[in-house]
């Protein structure tokens, strides 16, 4: 058997799985959409760690999601030489757009009125407030954030300030970008909190207590990144205190939640099944596999991957 490429991803189209083995072809290798090739594969595009541990010719492991904590460890901590990459440059477009949905749900009271709406109850005197003139700030300024700014502005929000690791420009789109050691001068400023960080040693309980008591007590988050960055046990205190003016959870600390936990009965908390970015929108599965092909390319050509994963930092 030739070079081989293994492809899990039930998800793609005929034209894109062309678009992968022509792909394959110029470059001397065999697509195969058999995980029992595993044992003879050089490349591995799929979601399943499993496959790992039965690939000893793997040098590539490239992932169709943004996030990678699920393949570090056990999975690749011991794969000396094999090169992880992920999928990020994909999401941006359907994690906004639900990120903006969200808000706007929680702005506009949609978890009230739809429940009144279902006892069949009428009533429209409930105050909204707007993501105009709101001022908003943006924890995790990666391609989720961007994108989730571009569409803030185009909403009319106030300000729109990002806060990442070292505090980089994330682009015009921003009026200011803050390191993550001034957060704690950043949160009492903020009325709309969003929330799109990976998991690391460094992210994870980073809205613990005392910073979520940092913001105002009409405050909105929207957390779309991991659920291991809030304190979740302090979140559903505070919302039980009275506290926020909505919260939206995509992720948790554990998935799926459980049918028992505390977070199901929390005012003003509208969760969703994560789903703000699978692979259920087309443009998503399409941007996949153009990220992929590019990297193909430069992996064939000896240069570095655009999307390549520093085990030791996680992303």
């Amino acid at each position: 058997m030739s070079r081989v490429l293994l492809v899990d991803i039930p998800v793609f189209s005929d034209a894109q799985r062309m678009a992968i083995e022509a792909a394959a072809r110029e470059r001397g290798f065999e697509v195969s959409y058999d995980s029992r090739d595993a044992a003879e594969a050089e490349v591995i595009f799929c979601a399943n760690a499993k496959l790992v541990a039965r690939a000893p010719k793997l040098k590539w492991l490239c992932v169709p999601s943004a996030g990678t904590d699920q393949y570090l460890k056990p999975v690749l901590e011991d794969r000396e030489g094999v090169m992880l990459s992920n999928s990020s440059g994909a999401y941006g477009v359907t994690i906004a757009e639900h990120t903006v949905m969200a808000t706007l749900m929680l702005m506009r009271r949609e978890l009230e009125y739809a429940e009144l709406v279902r006892h069949r109850g009428w009533r429209r005197d409930l105050p909204v407030r707007a993501i105009r003139d709101c001022r908003a700030t943006l924890l995790g300024t990666g391609d989720i954030g961007r994108e989730v700014a571009v569409r803030l502005r185009a909403f009319g929000a106030r300000s729109i300030t990002g806060v990442n690791r070292r505090g980089r420009d994330p682009g015009p789109m921003f009026d200011a970008a803050h390191a993550i050691d001034r957060l704690d001068d950043v949160l009492p400023e903020t009325d709309l909190l969003i929330m799109s960080l990976p998991d690391t040693p460094e992210t994870r309980g980073i809205m613990d207590d005392r910073r979520l008591r940092l913001l105002s007590d009409d405050a909105f988050i929207v957390n779309v990144g991991r659920g291991s960055a809030i304190d979740e046990a302090a979140l559903a205190r505070q919302l039980h205190e009275g506290r926020f003016g909505g919260v939206a959870l995509d992720v948790f600390t554990r998935e799926p939640l459980s049918a028992d936990d505390p977070l199901w009965d929390c005012p003003r908390l509208l969760i969703t099944p994560h789903v703000a970015g699978n692979m259920t929108l087309a443009y998503t599965r399409q941007r996949i596999v153009e990220l992929f092909l590019e990297d193909f390319a430069r992996y064939c050509e000896g240069k570095p991957l655009q999307r390549r994963v520093e085990l030791q930092q996680g992303y």
